[in-house]
């Protein structure tokens, strides 16, 4: 190899390698001055930027602040029109309580008068109940009265019929016998007297006796049918007093 061109090759790559270390420097410069010339623009830019945004918010805020007391007017006034509706509502809704309360103790009012009403009338039919109530008893009284007395003069009537018919019975046996027995007493007396007198065989011993005996029963059937005639007055007069004859 020529030594000639050796020395050219090298100077040759001694002043690329100067070249390209002055291209980086001239690039790390233009670098750094981009980088200082953009932060400056885009330090403008992005001020200028900030500052319409922040004009833009400040009328925003503004905007906001007339609408939010717009709003805040709007809706008190609402409110108080919501406030004196539901007033009215309830002024309404009272006022219809406050009637529908009267018509009902009004009613209660007259329901009390007509049971009040219904009440005397019902006390009144109670009294004259009472009363009725007490000449039914008082008739029912007397009733019982006299059906008590009707049971005793009908049971004293039986009785006094039952007596009657058999004091009449008996009277009838006493006077039956009575009637036979003063023929005997007349025949038993000839006999005695004939006896007495011995004129006779036939007259026995105790014809007289049997006069004796025949005159002492007669005695007593007079006494009997006496005293049966009595009680035939007597049952006629109480039966008289009874209402039976």
């Amino acid at each position: 190899m020529n030594p000639k061109n050796n020395i050219d090759e090298n100077d040759d790559v001694v002043v690329i390698e100067q070249r390209d270390k002055r291209s980086y420097l001239y690039i790390g410069i233009a670098g750094v001055l981009g980088l200082a010339l953009g932060g400056l623009v885009g330090s403008t830019v992005t001020s200028s930027k900030w500052e319409s945004a922040y004009n833009n918010l400040e009328a925003k805020y503004h905007q906001l602040t007339s609408t939010n007391s717009d709003l805040t007017q709007q809706a008190q006034s609402d409110l108080d029109k919501a406030n004196q509706t539901l007033q009215a509502k309830i002024d309404e809704a009272v006022t219809q309580a406050k009637a529908e309360q009267a018509e009902k103790i009004a009613q209660l009012e007259k329901q009390v008068s007509e049971l009040e009403k219904v009440n005397t009338t019902l006390d009144t039919k109670v009294t004259d109940q009472k009363q009725e109530l007490a000449k039914a008893d008082a008739t029912n009284t007397k009733l019982v009265r006299k059906t008590d007395i009707q049971a005793g003069v009908f049971e004293r009537s039986r009785e006094l019929f039952q007596k009657e018919l058999k004091t009449k019975q008996e009277l009838e046996s006493l006077q039956k016998e009575r009637d036979t027995l003063v023929p005997k007493i007349a025949a038993l007396k000839k006999e005695c007297d004939v006896y007495l007198a011995g004129t006779s065989w036939d007259a026995t011993s105790d014809s007289c006796d049997k006069q004796d005996q025949a005159k002492a029963r007669l005695s007593q059937l007079d006494q009997m049918i006496h005293v049966h005639q009595l009680d035939l007055q007597q049952i006629k007069e109480l039966s008289q007093e009874i209402g039976v004859n």
